[in-house]
């Protein structure tokens, strides 16, 4: 049974004979006869009787064709209600974002900003954690869409580029070079590095190497707080965010040394290989049209 044989079954009830039928939907007599009689064999009954000149339902046609009207209405609503759900963005949706980058605190906020006068009946709650957390949470449907920096260990997920995040090196304010230096001149620096599964750990262990050298680890922390601390603490050097080392020298905590050639790791908007649903869409669309406006290295 399918819908077009009901279409054609309604039509013969509506036109009164099997030619009026023909005619309306511009086929031939023993198109319609053909497949109103595939009906009939299905349903195990006759749907139609000859009176006359024309052709009348039965009563068990008169059932099929009041049941049909409703599935054709029902079938001809659904492209309509499908736009009107898609139109409808509201609801709850979950961002990750790692507790090391400044996202949260400088590009986020910004993002939500006008997100939120597009849509203002959507919730949005942030999530922070480690990069490999992040990447489980993404998979058992925890977090909706991440920001999370490349690249990613494990797990299949769609990735797509945002911007470049510049890494600075921060050291003690007393005892660091004034003059801009090369990575390879820190490799006999000890280094505060965060602990593996950590996206910024795996960047600087990454750019150290292609530097020529191992960081050795002077202490392996989990916040960037920690960071900070043992750094203007004196007990080795470390590498993080531009816009947060900057906040930090502001405060005399820390004091950045400038680099040649800067050094950048990719920032990327991570979803499930999944489809993602309406709001969830709208707020991943916002992010990427926040990342469009910023300079290539921003």
């Amino acid at each position: 049974m399918t819908l077009y044989q009901i279409e054609l079954l309604i039509t013969v009830a509506d036109k009164g004979s099997i030619s009026a039928a023909a005619e309306f939907w511009e086929l031939t007599q023993p198109t319609v006869s053909y497949q109103l009689q595939m009906l009939e064999q299905e349903l195990s009954v006759p749907l139609l009787e000859r009176k006359g000149r024309g052709m009348e339902l039965t009563e068990a046609g008169r059932v099929v064709v009041e049941d049909g009207r409703k599935l054709v209405r029902m079938a001809r609503a659904i492209p309509n209600r499908v736009a009107d759900a898609d139109r409808l963005i509201e609801g709850d949706v979950t961002l990750g974002l790692s507790p090391v980058s400044p996202v949260s605190t400088h590009h986020f906020p910004a993002i939500y900003r006008e997100f939120h006068r597009s849509y203002p009946e959507v919730r949005v709650t942030v999530v922070e954690a480690a990069s490999a957390e992040m990447v489980t949470s993404l998979q058992n449907h925890q977090v909706d869409l991440a920001i999370m920096s490349l690249p990613l260990l494990g797990g299949r997920v769609n990735i797509e580029p945002l911007w470049d995040e510049e890494l600075v090196v921060i050291g003690n304010p007393e005892n660091v070079p004034s003059r801009t230096v090369a990575l390879a001149e820190l490799s006999g620096e000890p280094w505060v590095i965060f602990r593996p599964g950590f996206g910024l750990a795996r960047a600087v262990v990454s750019l150290c190497q292609t530097h020529g050298f191992d960081p050795h680890r002077a202490a392996e922390v989990s916040t960037l707080g920690a960071v900070v601390g043992f750094v203007a603490a004196g007990l080795g050097i470390s590498m993080i965010p531009r816009e947060v080392a900057i906040e930090e020298e502001a405060m005399h905590r820390v004091k950045i040394i400038p680099l040649a050639p800067a050094v950048f790791r990719p920032i990327a908007l991570i979803t499930p290989q999944e489809s993602l649903g309406p709001t969830t869409k709208a707020l991943a669309h916002a992010i990427l049209q926040y990342s469009q406006a910023l300079t290539p290295r921003q």
